[in-house]
């Protein structure tokens, strides 16, 4: 039983690892892995979207139940960690939306794309993008909105609507996803050469991806506050999953099984970059945030392989 679930997940954080030992060492230094983490945002990650999106059979109607299961379990978890924050340790509204971000904000791309195709193939294609696309949309708006708010006590709503919308149209990810969409609605198939060259950026995503998120953590494992981060890894880790299974299984009752475990998998995910990058832009809880992300990672090595060797 165990023998698969070692197979996807040593190559996995191994190539992690290698990518950790190469920045902690110095051989590639800061400049080069915001490149690398560019290229896989901004080139790779598009394109696969484009390219699977665009051949995908999309369900008929939109699958409610699935996306409530996920985002309904993300945003109890977010709550949670907003209440959490402000009970014990008395956090400002900023410092307490990174903590709430951080308990529920999963590592969709750099590790959840790689290791659910590795895991299920293209069996997961489609329930998995329907989540990436839909990320996106949902989270970084309402990160963005509730920073604004706690900067300055509450942000004009105008200069609120006009940085999320700026974000959302000039997101790399949004923009792959709904031309993947438009290709596959109107059926229109890329020139051939075109087509290669996306295929070529998109092959390049699992191992680019991994590698860059191993360099980015390089620079995460130093002043962690041991304080908050606990609480926000087994939020992360743990209750995220176990939520987001409930309400799949129980609530809502996805019928589907690799969507189940597509969701469980999402939701057990560590936590992303994304909230130490709003925590550097809005210059508040970057320690904790990168702190979440790096013993989060860490910690999933052996929780992902739990439940992986479940499904199995």
């Amino acid at each position: 039983m165990y023998g698969p679930v070692v197979e996807i997940i040593l190559p996995i954080f191994g190539l992690l690892m290698v990518g950790y030992v190469t920045a902690s060492v110095g051989w590639f230094d800061q400049v080069a892995i915001r490149g690398l983490t560019r290229f896989v945002f901004d080139f790779a990650v598009p394109m696969l979207l484009l390219r699977t999106i665009s051949t995908a059979t999309l369900p008929d109607v939109i699958p409610w139940d699935y996306l409530a299961s996920y985002y309904l379990g993300t945003f109890i978890i977010l709550l949670s960690g907003l209440g959490i924050t402000r009970l014990l340790w008395q956090r400002t509204f900023s410092q307490q939306v990174i903590n709430a971000f951080s308990s529920s904000f999963s590592n969709t791309v750099l590790l959840g794309i790689p290791i659910i195709l590795l895991t299920f193939g293209d069996r997961a294609v489609l329930p998995l993008f329907i989540i990436i696309g839909t990320h996106g949309i949902i989270m970084v708006p309402l990160f963005t909105i509730m920073l604004e708010m706690g900067k300055s006590g509450r942000a004009p709503i105008k200069t609120v609507i006009v940085r999320t919308s700026y974000g959302l149209f000039t997101n790399p990810l949004i923009i792959g996803l709904l031309s993947g969409l438009a290709c596959n609605l109107f059926e229109i198939t890329l020139w051939k050469p075109l087509d290669e060259m996306a295929k070529l950026l998109a092959n390049s995503v699992t191992s680019c991806a991994l590698f860059a998120l191993g360099a980015t953590l390089a620079s995460f494992r130093k002043n962690i506050p041991w304080q908050e981060v606990p609480m926000i890894v087994i939020l992360k880790t743990i209750l995220h999953p176990v939520v987001v299974w409930g309400l799949a299984t129980l609530v809502f009752r996805v019928k589907e099984v690799i969507w189940i475990q597509v969701l469980v998998l999402l939701a057990a995910q560590p936590t992303g970059v994304n909230p130490f990058l709003f925590a550097s832009r809005y210059n508040v809880g970057q320690l904790v945030s990168s702190g979440a992300a790096f013993i989060s990672t860490i910690f999933s090595i052996f929780t992902l392989s739990a439940l992986l060797a479940f499904f199995q």
